[in-house]
């Protein structure tokens, strides 16, 4: 029997790495299904990329303090969309000065001294407009009031106008008897609305901050999943490399 094509083998190999993890998220902003207890465990499932900044503030903020606390953000991924997760004392949500989730996709994610981030790309609307409504290339505003010399801190937080690409699904729940009072932000995007698709290997970046930026949080993360596209092709090549071991028998 002939071997398999060196190339295929490899491409066999690398899809079948990173078609092997399995989000399906429900998206109730509950974190049960991330395998996270909030405050117990902060460690997610699986391939699921995380930053945990309980109690701790990254960008040496002014005015500082617990309601103003980040806690966690979480990202991952399956075949059909894009996941993300905050865990935050400020209020999160719709008519809030909560922010709006910044995403980055074309690797330019960049974060000054006092968190000051530019490489934004995309953004959901979380806490005003019509929430969950993705944007592309939006106008993002600073937040306010505390100018350093690299930037606003923690800025920017909410993106306007751009172009629409379509609607994500988002829940947020408050817990009043989580740690003095705790929000959860959940949203799944679907991966084609996405002009370019993204795949295996690739990285995102993602950002959220409120109004007067005394807190923000940034997650770099790396998808597991190849986009749709490239799971038929994967499907397509599987026949090709069947037919040629027949070949070979």
């Amino acid at each position: 029997m002939g071997k398999l094509p060196a190339f295929f083998s490899a491409v066999s190999l690398t899809l079948i790495l990173c078609a092997s993890a399995c989000a399906g998220y429900v998206v109730d902003a509950d974190l049960s299904d991330w395998s996270v207890t909030p405050f117990v465990d902060w460690q997610p499932q699986g391939n699921a990329d995380y930053i945990v900044a309980d109690g701790v503030n990254l960008y040496d903020c002014i005015d500082y303090r617990e309601e103003y606390d980040y806690e966690a953000m979480y990202f991952d991924d399956d075949a059909e969309n894009f996941y993300f997760a905050v865990v935050g004392s400020y209020a999160l949500g719709e008519d809030t000065k909560g922010g709006d989730l910044g995403i980055d996709l074309n690797g330019d994610f960049s974060v000054s001294i006092h968190g000051s981030v530019t490489g934004l790309e995309y953004a959901v609307k979380i806490s005003s407009d019509v929430v969950g409504t993705v944007l592309a290339d939006p106008t993002w505003s600073r937040t306010w009031p505390h100018e350093w010399p690299d930037g606003w801190q923690g800025a920017p937080y909410d993106a306007s106008d751009g172009t629409i690409l379509g609607m994500a699904t988002v829940a947020v729940e408050y817990y009043p008897l989580m740690e003095n009072g705790t929000y959860i932000l959940e949203v799944a995007i679907p991966r084609d609305l996405f002009p370019i698709q993204y795949g295996c290997g690739d990285v995102i970046s993602c950002h959220i901050s409120h109004w007067c930026g005394n807190d923000s949080i940034n997650l770099i993360g790396i998808i597991n999943i190849p986009e749709p596209a490239t799971l038929l092709l994967f499907g397509a090549g599987g026949i090709f490399v069947n037919r040629i071991r027949r070949r070979q028998t």
